[in-house]
């Protein structure tokens, strides 16, 4: 939900709501910020220019999805299932695109999906379209299986990072 709500959090949204989405964009902050992910983005083609965050961004989506329960209790159908019923007791507070296609995305489990090579590349040719071609990311695919092994290690030194950061976060805001 993150992605699809720009602009100012409404504050009479419900707490928990209220409490993903500035977490959400901590995270966010966080990525652009950390060294980890940077260092992916530098071993991306520099053809891909400002693609390159966007790209690291699915492909770390990926590895967390391939490595869920390294990094969560819950087994990761279960979790995106609870996400989806989440989603779908809010839809008074989605934006339209998210309402859009939140029925597809419950319905073909794009969070599950992101375990796979080839949802990967569904989803990078999904984005491109969605911005109207201004980024090469279909064919930035083929950065996932140039530089796996590397990603894969900034990964996990990035989710080090990240897991202290989120655990810090929660602590502060309760």
């Amino acid at each position: 939900m993150g992605d699809f709500h720009k602009g100012t959090i409404p504050q009479e949204f419900p707490q928990p709501l209220l409490r993903h989405l500035m977490l959400h964009r901590r995270i966010d902050s966080l990525t652009q910020q950390n060294e980890n992910f940077q260092t992916s983005r530098r071993r991306l083609d520099p053809r891909f220019r400002h693609a390159r965050s966007v790209l690291v961004d699915v492909f770390y989506d990926h590895f967390l999805a391939q490595n869920w329960l390294q990094y969560h209790h819950q087994p990761l159908l279960d979790f995106s299932r609870q996400v989806y019923a989440g989603l779908a007791e809010q839809q008074q507070h989605l934006s339209p695109g998210l309402l859009k296609i939140l029925p597809m995305m419950s319905e073909r489990n794009w969070l599950y999906s992101y375990r796979l090579e080839e949802s990967v590349a569904r989803v990078l040719v999904r984005l491109e379209e969605r911005l109207n071609h201004r980024l090469p990311l279909a064919e930035g695919f083929s950065e996932l299986h140039r530089w796996r092994k590397e990603l894969e290690i900034d990964f996990a030194a990035f989710m080090l990072d990240s897991s202290d950061f989120v655990a810090r976060w929660k602590q502060g805001n309760p």
